[in-house]
């Protein structure tokens, strides 16, 4: 239930739609398709294909903005294309032949598709996955589906996203979202994740780690169809 004087002092989109059931999604502006799978050691690898033609990604916006995962490591292979990648300040274009690349946990990154994409025209097919994979707190599908769907409502409905939603996002997923450009220690990016997401979003304005409409869940409505907040 979200009051009014929530919505007043936190605005969000006035609705929320399904994300799709099939184990793949879209991300806002149609920009990049994500496929998830199962690894045979049971992990889930999420297999990105970045699309040459979208100015989304010829501009360099189609991948997440610096964050910091605290109990997992990250993994990119890419299969096609050039991925760029920043780690620890250090940029990286990173191409089939460098095989696996790894961010280990508690380090800064970001990655988005090289610019040379713009010429070559070719899309940007790559895979990422997390380990340990026997986490409370962590990488997963869900994650990204909560994130992407509320990034594609606060597009339709032409808002910002919530610093505090994406803080509480964050605070569930093990994950920093608010890093700032110039450096902080690693535990006062926490406390302020903490406040921001936990205390902020959740407590006082109303804002959920995720949501139904969102989730990996079975769920009994038609899929696309927008519900409105109770």
């Amino acid at each position: 239930m979200v009051y009014g004087w929530q919505l007043r002092l936190s605005p969000r989109p006035p609705s929320r739609t399904e994300t799709p059931i099939e184990p793949r999604l879209l991300s806002p502006c149609d920009a990049a398709l994500f496929e998830f799978i199962s690894g045979d050691d049971g992990r889930m690898i999420v297999r990105e294909t970045h699309y040459a033609d979208n100015k989304f990604v010829q501009d360099g916006l189609s991948g997440p903005k610096i964050h910091i995962h605290l109990g997992q490591n990250e993994y990119f292979e890419v299969h096609q294309g050039t991925l760029s990648v920043i780690r620890n300040g250090i940029e990286y274009a990173l191409t089939k032949d460098d095989g696996v690349f790894e961010i280990p946990a508690g380090t800064r990154h970001r990655f988005w598709a090289h610019p040379s994409i713009r010429d070559k025209r070719e899309d940007l097919k790559f895979q990422v996955w997390a380990k340990p994979n026997e986490v409370d707190r962590g990488f997963n599908e869900n994650c990204l589906r909560n994130y992407f769907g509320y990034l594609k409502d606060c597009l339709e409905h032409n808002m910002t996203p919530s610093v505090f939603q994406m803080a509480l996002f964050g605070w569930s997923w093990d994950t920093i979202m608010l890093v700032p450009p110039f450096w902080m220690p690693l535990w006062s990016l926490r406390v302020i994740q903490h406040v921001a997401g936990h205390w902020i979003g959740k407590r006082l304005l109303g804002y959920q780690a995720s949501y139904p409409e969102y989730d990996t869940k079975p769920r009994a409505d038609s899929e696309g169809v927008a519900r409105k907040y109770s």
